[in-house]
């Protein structure tokens, strides 16, 4: 059984390494498993997917902190010896700075990068775990656009702009309204989710829609299938490090945790630092 934290479908792995058929999808399916977990653990990173995070922090009477987590999509709250702290309205040419929370914008495309958020009016008194933030974070495609084809079948696919589509985040009318998900025959304002291919109901033909959806960062999906075919190549040659092929050639066979090539893949996703 596949894991919420796997980086790689077995399909793409297959076709990755080739084995249009084969036994071995019980032990691909567990190395990908096995993989996908190292790859979080050499990143510093829990997960990549948006997911909910409660942070607590001790406080250092700073006026920001650098959040955890990342690529940061919203804050749900931010409380400060108990207190809650809204967020700081927009800036008005003339007029005051009020208080508030502020976010540093994330970048679009991955790898991203750690994001301050700061406080303006106040500080983050000092203190021990004093200091809750709630919010979340992972590689997300926020508000695609698409239109429901106006014949049948009326099916979406979503555009994966930076890597696999992993999970479903909502679905919106262009004018806000949310759409319902079930497991099969959709509705009116209901749509159906299998892999990334959206299907509406005949009533939403011609409708204009707004995806948003979790994804897996292409540069992490080629790291971790790299990471994996090395592992099942592994198999026939368990403790070597060189052959000799009579006396003639030399092959020599990488033994190490993780493969220079994955690392340097790896590394711009990397946590680096511990705020």
């Amino acid at each position: 059984m596949s894991s919420p934290f796997d980086l790689v479908s077995l399909a793409d792995l297959k076709t990755w390494l080739d084995l249009a058929s084969t036994d071995d999808d019980a032990l691909l399916g567990r190395l990908i498993t096995q993989v996908s977990r190292a790859t979080l653990a050499f990143l510093d990173r829990g997960n990549i997917l948006p997911s909910r995070i409660v942070e607590t922090r001790d406080g250092r009477n700073d006026t920001e902190i650098v959040l955890r987590q990342w690529p940061v999509t919203s804050i749900a709250a931010l409380t400060i010896d108990g207190i809650p702290i809204a967020p700081a309205p927009p800036l008005v040419a003339g007029g005051p700075h009020r208080s508030g929370y502020l976010l540093e914008t994330a970048e679009n495309a991955p790898p991203g990068h750690m994001q301050r958020l700061a406080l303006r009016g106040r500080l983050l008194t000092a203190g021990v775990q004093n200091i809750c933030v709630t919010y979340t974070a992972g590689y997300q495609v926020s508000a695609e656009p698409a239109v429901v084809p106006a014949v049948a079948p009326y099916e979406v696919l979503a555009q994966e702009p930076y890597g696999d589509w992993a999970n479903d985040r909502g679905i919106v009318y262009a004018n806000g309204t949310p759409l319902t998900a079930v497991v099969s025959a959709p509705g009116a304002g209901q749509y159906t989710i299998a892999d990334g291919l959206y299907t509406f109901s005949a009533t939403d033909a011609g409708a204009g829609v707004l995806l948003s959806y979790g994804y897996v960062p292409a540069d992490l999906c080629f790291a971790a299938m790299d990471w994996i075919a090395e592992l099942y190549n592994y198999r026939s040659r368990i403790g070597q490090q060189s052959k000799s092929l009579g006396g003639q050639e030399t092959t020599s066979f990488i033994v190490k945790n993780v493969p220079d090539f994955v690392a340097a893949a790896l590394q711009p996703y990397r946590r680096v630092i511990l705020p």
